[in-house]
């Protein structure tokens, strides 16, 4: 079960997703942190829903890191099902989700396997 994680006040140019409770929120909030590694993550949960936030205005998650997690095949339009709310601007991928603030997305490229 997923644990609050927020102990130095609100973080700075929050970005990242919100997801229903249960196994998947679980293995997205430790793909956040594995993705994001050199970055502060707050992960918030809520009962219902569990809150994840990236500092620094950036958050990747990948889809071979939730497979990592979860043990099995996963398909990222599942997360989109099981994702509520999110908190930035979102750009989709088969392979990767990116949480971005800003006007222009930068040029990050999405990992092929």
């Amino acid at each position: 079960m997923t644990t609050d994680t927020n102990t130095q006040g609100p973080i700075k140019d929050p970005v990242g997703p919100v997801v229903q409770a249960g196994e998947l929120a679980d293995a997205v909030a430790d793909a956040v942190r594995i993705d994001n590694e050199t970055k502060r993550v707050d992960v918030r949960n809520r009962g219902s829903y569990v809150r994840i936030e990236v500092e620094g205005g950036e958050c990747i998650l990948r889809r071979q890191t939730i497979e990592d997690q979860l043990g099995r095949p996963f398909n990222m339009r599942d997360l989109e099902v099981s994702m509520p709310s999110f908190v930035g601007r979102i750009e989709t991928g088969t392979e990767q989700f990116r949480f971005w603030l800003g006007q222009q997305p930068a040029t990050t490229k999405e990992v092929s396997s």
